[in-house]
């Protein structure tokens, strides 16, 4: 029966994402896995608790992942589940580990230290963005938040790692205050602090609401969701991709547009070889004032070295290419395949070209007087890889992905959920063209200004502005995290520095 326990914190996890979308359930779905972490007695018996309550999260909001897999990767639905299965198993280590220091640390030195579960909690967040294969911060648990607009302002100091530790600590003091029957201050004070953090980051989310939520946007963005699928005849898929998109262009008052962009989708024609496709994008652009953001591939090299990046093209009012930005954070068996000797069963999900290449440099160019960033696909999942282009002097962000592989799943409202995060934290306009949706042009406090829905032809429109002040976030990075992890160290530190005095010999 005590096993159930970090099964209801799994199921109150996945409640808390899109789709089910019910955020107040994270505020208490770590009651029931603390409860059980704290009356198990050995810490690998924490460890598997996390790994169940993780587990269960995991397998349920990621079910869309084997479908994608057996579709476009090529793998039989036995090889795709079981895939599927290995990396939900790996995953889960992330809250098993989490559980066991915790417990490691309360064994050691006392109850006291379940006051450090939240800080773990950060920096195995943290570490989720680094490993494996690149990192999947997908289901950080600050994202339950995405619609309360006004707790999720604080990002622009602490990513969302700040959310995140929020939600976290507020069930930890919660447990507290339970356990220790709230006969004491020492009992009260975490639900204290807990409940004065909220009301700091509301009123300081209100603040920013009202600084950053007034702001005159004096130009217009046009997004064209051409819902384009791999699964279409190579003829559908080239008239949609060309004459489509023309005709979806000519639906739109030119003059009333100063840039259209264009979503990652299955290329089925490529801009540096084929020169009538090149020169109806070069029309295109010039009907705007700052023109055209679009994806295409890109090679480089010849024969043995012949490389494929996915890239993002710009290409301004006077119908030039100032440049054209290589994705740097390629998606694992979606866009190259990781420890290939291992994997050789498997190919790229991607139709395109059998593997690309990762970019080298985060690369920021000039629409007019104003620089912009483009980021590929899953890259706007990737807190401190948006903020680097806003760091190099980037005033609007903007996405381009290809959401068709996950079809009517929750992937495509997750996905979406997510970038919001990267308008606030870095105080963009971002404009998010999505192929199947969802497009949407996002305010820099995250709230949506317009939005599409999804596995549809649409277009969205909607007004920026190109911002130049930076953030703290935007500056400094996950200076938070790092915050996290000196308090852990420290109190270990110290915790260790007084068993060792305590176990010391006495001197004769």
């Amino acid at each position: 029966m005590l096993l159930l326990l970090p099964v209801l914190t799994g199921l109150f996890l996945v409640a808390s994402f899109p789709r089910f979308s019910q955020p107040c359930l994270a505020w208490i779905a770590f009651i029931p896995l603390i409860a059980f972490m704290v009356r198990v007695r050995v810490p690998v018996r924490a460890f598997w608790g996390g790994y169940v309550a993780g587990g269960i999260e995991l397998f349920a909001l990621l079910v869309w992942m084997p479908a994608v897999l057996e579709r476009y990767g090529g793998l039989s639905p036995w090889l795709a589940w079981s895939g599927y299965v290995l990396l939900i198993l790996l995953l889960a280590c992330f809250p098993g580990v989490v559980c066991y220091g915790t417990k490691r640390l309360m064994r050691w030195g006392g109850d006291a230290f379940l006051l450090l579960f939240p800080s773990l909690w950060i920096l195995i967040e943290y570490a989720q963005t680094r490993i494996p294969f690149g990192g999947f911060p997908w289901l950080l648990v600050g994202y339950t938040q995405t619609d309360w607009l006004s707790l999720i302002q604080i990002a622009d100091l602490t990513g969302v790692y700040g959310v995140s530790f929020l939600v976290v600590w507020f069930s930890t003091a919660v447990f507290w205050l339970v356990w220790h029957k709230g006969r004491s201050i020492r009992a009260w004070w975490p639900v204290l602090s807990a409940v004065v953090m909220v009301l700091a980051c509301l009123l300081y989310g209100h603040a920013s609401m009202d600084r950053w939520g007034g702001l005159r946007a004096d130009f217009n963005a046009a997004i064209l969701q051409g819902n384009l699928s791999a699964d279409e005849t190579s003829a559908v898929l080239s008239e949609k991709y060309q004459d489509g998109y023309i005709r979806m262009a000519n639906e739109i008052q030119s003059d009333a547009v100063d840039l259209l962009v264009l979503p990652e989708s299955p290329t089925p024609v490529v801009y540096e070889m084929d020169a009538q496709y090149r020169a109806m994008l070069k029309d295109l652009a010039a009907r705007y004032t700052y023109g055209l953001i679009f994806n295409n591939i890109r090679s480089e090299g010849t024969g043995e070295d012949l490389k494929y990046f996915n890239s993002a093209y710009y290409l301004n009012g006077k119908s030039e290419l100032p440049g054209v930005y290589d994705k740097i954070h390629l998606v694992p068996f979606g866009e190259y395949i990781p420890m290939r000797k291992l994997f050789v069963f498997m190919r790229t999900v991607t139709q395109d070209v059998g593997e690309f290449h990762p970019g080298r440099e985060n690369r920021i160019f000039r629409f007019g007087t104003y620089p912009i960033n483009a980021t590929v696909c899953f890259e706007a999942i990737f807190p401190d890889l948006v903020r680097e282009f806003v760091r190099n002097g980037s005033r609007l962000i903007v996405n381009l992905t290809n959401d068709r592989w996950y079809g009517d799943s929750s992937a495509p409202f997750q996905h979406f959920s997510i970038a919001r995060w990267r308008a606030v934290e870095n105080r963009r306009y971002f404009l998010r063209a999505a192929n199947s949706g969802i497009s949407a042009v996002v305010e820099p406090t995250g709230r949506i200004q317009s939005a599409t829905g999804i596995l549809s032809r649409d277009i969205c429109k909607g007004r920026f502005a190109f911002l130049a002040q930076q953030t703290f976030y935007t500056r400094y990075g996950d200076a938070f995290v790092f915050l996290c992890a000196i308090i852990v160290c420290g109190f270990t530190i110290l915790l260790l520095l007084t068993r060792t005095k305590e176990t010391a010999p006495s001197g004769m």
